[in-house]
């Protein structure tokens, strides 16, 4: 997770224009592959194809969806293998950007073919899909974390000494 958004919580716990930064904490996405055979999902990677290329998205508590253009022949000859060789399952549905989005969502990727995604053009994108994308609250998602920042402040607090992150 980015440090500016643990500087937002500092800035929480010492008060310091809590109402503000409280609006500043990002929700955080998580990708779901759901599974046919059971009522379990898995995994945090999804593929589709846009422009005749294969795209990743991973997501795992990010704060943001971006999709990365993936090597030729690699979803279909490594990924899918690979994820149902580990899962047991794998992706079934691979949709096509062209047929789901309006052109002017399709972006222009950056010189290493990644290109973000707002979490509305990834629900487009995987409507009526084997894909779920679940958007957490930032301090819902880390709340044991934020818990023992609050604990730290708390203490610092009561010492008479502000809490202070650092980047590690």
């Amino acid at each position: 997770m980015a440090p500016e958004f643990f500087l937002v919580w500092q800035a929480l716990v010492n008060g310091d224009d809590g109402g503000a930064a409280a609006h500043a904490l990002p929700t955080v996405y998580r990708v779901w592959l759901h599974r046919s055979d059971t009522p379990d999902r898995t995994g945090r990677a999804v593929y589709f194809q846009a422009g005749g290329e294969d795209y990743a998205v991973f997501a795992s508590l990010s704060p943001k969806l971006v999709a990365r253009r993936l090597p030729a022949g690699w979803l279909r000859e490594k990924l899918l293998p690979a994820q149902k060789q580990a899962t047991g399952y794998a992706q079934t549905i691979i949709p096509c950007l062209e047929g789901a989005l309006p052109e002017s969502w399709v972006r222009p990727a950056d010189e290493e073919g990644s290109v973000a995604i707002s979490a509305q053009a990834f629900e487009d994108l995987f409507a009526g899909s084997d894909v779920e994308l679940e958007a957490i609250p930032f301090a819902a998602a880390f709340a044991r974390e934020l818990q023992d920042l609050a604990g730290a402040a708390a203490h610092a607090r009561r010492s008479g000494h502000r809490l202070h992150l650092r980047q590690v």
